[in-house]
Order: C-alpha cells, then structure tokens, then sequence
C-alpha cells in the first residue's frame, strides 16, 4: 500500500455527545488567542442575528 494515500483508521469515539464535545475542545486547544477572539466574535454576531430573528417572528 502506497502510504502516501493511507488514510487513518477513524475512530467511532467523536460519535457520541460527551466524544464530540471532547473532540470541540482538543481543536479549540489548537487555535491561536486572536482565532479564538475571532470565533468568540462571529459567535457573538450570529447569537445576536438569531435573538434579532426570534423577537420577529414569535413563537404562536
């Protein structure tokens, strides 16, 4: 087999609630202080976008 094209054996651990949410913060981990401010911004920008949705149209 040619290892240039293996692929890692993928593991069913990220398949479940606790296993993803581990899996959220080991990538989280990886990223610099100003990527992690840029995802807390964009965060914050789509939270605000979704309230500004659900004060138009309520819930019936």
């Amino acid at each position: 087999m040619n290892k240039t094209t293996h692929k890692p054996e993928q593991s069913w651990d990220n398949a479940t609630w606790e296993g993803s949410r581990r899996a959220m913060i080991r990538q989280s981990l990886k990223l610099s202080v100003r990527e992690r401010l840029q995802a807390l911004e964009e965060m914050t920008e789509t939270s605000q976008k979704l309230a500004c949705l659900k004060k138009l149209n309520p819930e019936k």
